[in-house]
């Protein structure tokens, strides 16, 4: 079974076990398809989503799969991962509660650390504990700069990482790490994953106790979204009139996430570092630095434009906000999440990196957003979450175990 068909059976079987019926399933997963039989960008692509479509009966027939063993202490003791999570760009979806579905609760089933890099230079690292569970180990690095330039960001995230006592501990403890990268965490981690490699940053030691990448909803190859903004004519809005705007009004500036002087400055430097020509421009510099010894795990998000809920009644902020920036990849290819196309998804192809080691997990049915938290609907959407995580975290623990 290939990695996205068995991805794909964990996740139904997550879901069956909530208790979520056929059509359920059928809106919120996708049917596990090679990629090479899809017409992603050529003049004859595809103009909908159908070969990826199922339907409730086809859910309803799929052959029933093995109990699933619980997702407890033992089984995150028998794995020992340590996940590494590394938000996207200004830090405003993904959270790192989103592998729990809690916040700050005492109970946690997981132990989770959040690190703040220091206010001032040569400052004290904060670790900032929100549970101390039994379960998996999840570090949150919220690296300082968040909407800028990643050769900003990459030489300060191994710095918070190499400073964190926590994960010293852990990796004293036995525990593996995985670094997630959500959005541009997935570049930035594989920016910081090569200069380890390379050397052009200390981190041997670091680096030997990783054992995985894990992108999801990556902005690896580009965004044809930032693309967009940063053009002289955008079809969406114009990002350098709307910098110029909030350096005017300062309180504005505050209310869209650009509330400091260097907020303002990083922020046209760093969305051109999400568009396509950064990316592939950086993709070509770092590939042949991955470390082939770990394994790369892509995981996409799908959905067609009748699936936003745009209407004022429905209050979907989300779903509102995220159709008129799928408009602008959707003109491209129906293979999108809102923000970003599949094929930029995915891991680069680098020679070192054996392919059976560079896997894809195929897409789920939603929008960029819905696998992240603390969205403009403050985290509230319709997609499963939790089954998602579990299935993932299986997934994947499941692969490094086999030999």
């Amino acid at each position: 079974m290939d990695a996205a068909s068995r991805f794909h059976v964990h996740f139904v079987a997550e879901l069956k076990a909530e208790g979520r019926d056929g059509a359920f399933i059928a809106r919120h997963t996708w049917r596990p398809t090679p990629l090479e039989f899809l017409r992603i960008f050529d003049p004859e692509r595809d103009l909908d989503l159908a070969k990826l479509e199922y339907s409730a009966a086809d859910v309803d027939a799929l052959p029933s799969s093995p109990p699933l063993s619980p997702m407890d202490a033992d089984f995150h003791q028998r794995h020992k991962l340590a996940l590494v999570v590394v938000p996207g760009f200004t830090h405003e979806t993904l959270r790192n509660y989103s592998w729990h579905e809690q916040i700050q609760r005492r109970d946690s089933p997981h132990h989770v650390v959040m690190l703040h890099a220091p206010q001032t230079a040569g400052g004290p690292l904060r670790e900032q504990e929100f549970g101390r569970g039994d379960g998996m180990k999840v570090l949150y690095l919220r690296y300082p700069r968040s909407n800028a330039d990643s050769r900003h960001i990459v030489p300060t995230m191994f710095s918070m990482l190499t400073d964190s006592t926590h994960l010293r501990r852990w990796i004293a403890d036995g525990y593996r790490l995985v670094f997630v990268g959500y959005s541009y965490g997935a570049p930035l981690s594989l920016e910081l994953l090569a200069a380890m490699n390379s050397g052009a940053l200390p981190g041997r030691e670091l680096l030997s106790r990783t054992v995985a990448f894990v992108g999801m909803c990556g902005d690896i190859g580009g965004s044809y979204l930032a693309d967009d903004v940063m053009h002289e004519t955008p079809r969406f809005f114009s990002m350098r009139r709307l910098i110029a705007f909030c350096a005017r009004h300062p309180l504005i500036a505050k209310l869209v996430g650009l509330g400091t002087p260097q907020l303002l400055a990083d922020m046209e430097g760093g969305v051109q570092a999400l568009g396509h020509e950064v990316r592939q421009t950086r993709l070509r510099e770092y590939a042949p630095q991955l470390p082939p010894e770990l394994h790369y795990f892509s995981i996409a998000a799908v959905m067609p434009l009748a699936d936003y809920r745009r209407r004022w009644w429905q209050f979907n902020l989300d779903d509102y906000a995220l159709y008129r920036q799928a408009l602008i990849t959707d003109a491209i290819t129906v293979y999108n999440d809102g923000q970003v196309a599949l094929p930029d998804n995915l891991i680069p192809e680098a020679a070192q990196i054996p392919p059976q080691r560079r896997l894809h997990l195929g897409a789920v049915r939603t929008h960029h957003w819905g696998v992240s938290y603390l969205t403009f609907n403050f985290g509230r959407n319709r997609f499963p979450r939790p089954a998602f995580y579990r299935a993932l975290i299986r997934t994947i623990a499941e692969h490094l175990s086999s030999p």
